[in-house]
């Protein structure tokens, strides 16, 4: 009867055995660190360009004279939006003047913001400008990581 109870013990000390090495070979306990890919979307001022900026002198009967302030901007973006443009004028004793002008832009179109400041004839002035392009929302593509636990048979298996 002893030799049935060491055979009975050494039978239950093997399937303990088998169920740890099968627990530690399929149950995922091994932290891998592990790349993805997923888009996002992100905040950015649409793109432009400025074509042109003049500031020039002019004149009429009812006015008498005047300067004009033009600022050509071309949107370089694939959206659309409305831009500001923000026009300064100068003279020797500071600032003049400011003007702001605003427009829509469609994707690919030109505009000449204007502005129009009344001078006196022979006034030394010049000119500045700021162009405020609208915040669109876009997409990009960002790779993140995590940590997933595999098992020794999926890391042989899969990498």
């Amino acid at each position: 009867m002893g030799e049935v109870k060491k055979g009975y013990k050494k039978l239950a000390i093997g399937i303990v055995v088998l169920i740890v090495v099968i627990a530690v070979l399929f149950i995922p306990m091994i932290p891998v660190d592990v790349a993805y890919s997923e888009t996002e979307p992100y905040n950015r001022e649409c793109q432009y360009e400025v074509v042109s900026a003049t500031l020039r002198e002019s004149w009429d009967i009812w006015r008498g004279t005047y300067h004009i302030s033009e600022v050509t901007v071309k949107n370089i973006d694939s959206y659309g939006g409305t831009f500001k443009v923000t026009h300064y004028l100068y003279d020797v004793y500071g600032l003049y003047g400011v003007k702001e002008t605003s427009e829509y832009l469609a994707p690919g179109e030109t505009k000449t913001f204007r502005a129009e400041f009344d001078t006196q004839w022979l006034q030394d002035v010049r000119g500045e400008y700021s162009v405020s392009a609208p915040t669109v929302i876009d997409q990009r593509v960002v790779t993140k990581h995590k940590t997933v636990y595999k098992s020794i048979i999926e890391i042989l298996l899969y990498g």
